[in-house]
């Protein structure tokens, strides 16, 4: 089954609503991939388990005052990567909750 790597980097507004999407955006994000940053995580998913987590994210977000951005890199966009302070990205078993 072929990979690809999404870099997913979201900023929601300081809101008590924006707060609790943002506490389950994050919380579904965290089963899909590996929280490097405050507001962004890095994914290695199949087509179908990007497929997935995009309905979920639609499901979630308010499309008038949320921002998510997804980034869809390859293989050779990740051996590319410069990383300072932390390990390069690296595919491990992703776990959906």
């Amino acid at each position: 089954m072929i990979t690809l790597f999404y870099l997913i980097i979201y900023d929601l507004p300081d809101t008590k609503a924006a707060n609790k999407r943002r506490t389950r955006l994050h919380k579904l994000l965290s089963g899909y991939g590996q929280w490097t940053q405050y507001s962004v995580f890095e994914c290695f998913l199949t087509a179908v388990q990007f497929a997935k987590l995009q309905i979920q994210i639609e499901t979630i977000i308010k499309l008038d005052e949320d921002s998510v951005r997804i980034y869809v890199l390859d293989a050779g966009a990740v051996k590319r990567t410069l990383t300072y302070g932390s390990e390069k990205p690296r595919q491990t078993t992703t776990i959906i909750l």
